[in-house]
């Protein structure tokens, strides 16, 4: 019988690699646009920290507490957008703004 992998194991092994995560948070930051809702943006980041090395390698690398680190990006959490930024370059990717097309 074939074994299967659940949808969070593949996703978090896709996004091991650069390209793919910075597509996944464009996509979701675009989302979170749409619905108004930056937790969507806001779980996408937490999915890259997981696949990055998780909250403790990622909060390490940012200098900041990991408990404090888990706490602002979990459902509940409200990150702020330093946070979630310094996230983002703390797995090696950066945050890049473009004109918008009319």
């Amino acid at each position: 019988m074939r074994k299967y992998r659940n949808y969070k194991e593949d996703l978090i092994e896709k996004l091991k690699d650069s390209e793919y995560a910075a597509a996944y948070l464009n996509a979701c930051l675009e989302e979170s646009s749409e619905a108004n809702d930056m937790g969507i943006f806001q779980l996408a980041v937490r999915d890259v920290v997981e696949a990055h090395g998780g909250m403790g390698a990622v909060s390490a690398k940012m200098g900041v507490n990991r408990e404090s680190f888990y706490r602002s990006l979990s459902q509940k959490g409200k990150a702020r957008f330093s946070t979630l930024v310094n996230a983002i370059r703390a797995c090696d990717l950066e945050l890049a703004f473009l004109p918008a097309h009319s």
